[in-house]
């Protein structure tokens, strides 16, 4: 028996689920579709992202490594400018203070090897070539040489011009002599030498002290038996002093003529407003080379307590019209 023609509403259910297999296999293939593309934007991002960081570190590296050039630069410039001047492979400026060191330990050569020195060492500090430099080293250090032979042979013509009047041992220990006076200029050594400063003053004694540390002996004139009112006028009075100083034969230079000063010497004082008579003493304690005028000359006392009195200053600010003996000490 035939089949009957489906009907009207078959039919139409028929078309609705065909419509609805093609929306779903439409759907599917769209998602499908979505997923690849989704798959391979994210796969050329991924690869985007690794050319940058590639990139990206191969850059770091080049500024790491430039960041390196420039710090080992800079420090080289850095070290470059805190070296001291160097040529010819020695500090130039080092080798001339050192030079000039001489002219403090030995103020007692003769003005003109003196300046000679000076301008030795000034020239060498001025050396820009290795050659120049290796020049005035050798100038410089011929010159210090002769600063020393001079001030040598003076202390030696000093010896010699004193020999037959001079009981005191000449040289001694000048190093000592200035230790023992720094040591005891501010803190007294009252309990071995006393202190005279309430009769009159203590300067003199401590001088003398000074001496002692030098290498000086006691004799029947110039002596201390330690305490109060044990020491002879000449140990503890400048002008009892001065005379001692002159029986021994010993020469001296004024406050006009102060080229062969030296640390150790002993400085006789008249203060100009006392109406005269001698006045104060005190011991050399530095001599400074000045170019082109007379040494400055520091003194070391007691009284007057201090390390560095300048000449000068004593002689004309602190006092007027004063004069000095500043005796040499073979």
């Amino acid at each position: 028996m035939p089949t009957p023609p489906p009907t009207r509403a078959a039919r139409a259910a028929r078309r609705r689920r065909v419509a609805r297999r093609r929306r779903f296999v439409a759907i599917v293939v769209a998602v499908i579709i979505v997923v690849a593309l989704a798959v391979g934007v994210m796969g050329f991002i991924r690869s985007l992202s690794e050319r940058d960081r590639a990139g990206t570190a191969a850059a770091a590296a080049e500024l790491t490594a430039g960041d390196e050039k420039a710090a080992d630069s800079g420090a080289a410039d850095a070290d470059a400018a805190l070296a001291p001047t160097t040529t010819a492979g020695f500090d130039t400026a080092a080798a001339a203070d050192e030079a000039l060191t001489t002219l403090a330990d030995y103020s007692d050569a003769a003005r003109a090897t003196e300046d000679t020195l000076y301008a030795a060492s000034e020239r060498l500090r001025a050396a820009t070539t290795p050659e120049s430099a290796e020049a005035a080293l050798a100038e410089t250090q011929a010159a210090a040489a002769a600063v020393r032979a001079d001030a040598e042979a003076y202390r030696g013509q000093l010896a010699a011009a004193s020999a037959g009047t001079n009981t005191q041992p000449t040289g001694g220990d000048v190093a000592g002599q200035l230790a023992y006076l720094h040591q005891y200029v501010f803190d007294y050594n009252s309990a071995q030498w006393g202190d005279y400063n309430p009769y009159g003053g203590d300067c003199t004694n401590f001088a003398s002290q000074g001496l002692i540390a030098r290498g000086w002996q006691t004799d029947r004139s110039w002596y201390s038996d330690g305490g109060m009112w044990t020491a002879s006028k000449p140990w503890i009075a400048t002008a009892a002093m001065a005379a001692y100083f002159d029986r021994l034969g010993l020469q001296y230079s004024t406050q006009d003529d102060l080229d062969r000063v030296r640390v150790g010497d002993v400085g006789l004082f008249t203060w100009g407003e006392t109406g005269g008579g001698m006045d104060h003493t005190m011991t050399v304690s530095k001599v400074e080379y000045v170019p082109g005028g007379p040494p400055k000359v520091f003194f070391i006392s007691h009284n007057y307590d201090g390390e560095y009195r300048e000449l000068t200053d004593a002689l004309y600010v602190e006092h007027q019209d004063s004069t000095v003996r500043i005796y040499h000490i073979p």
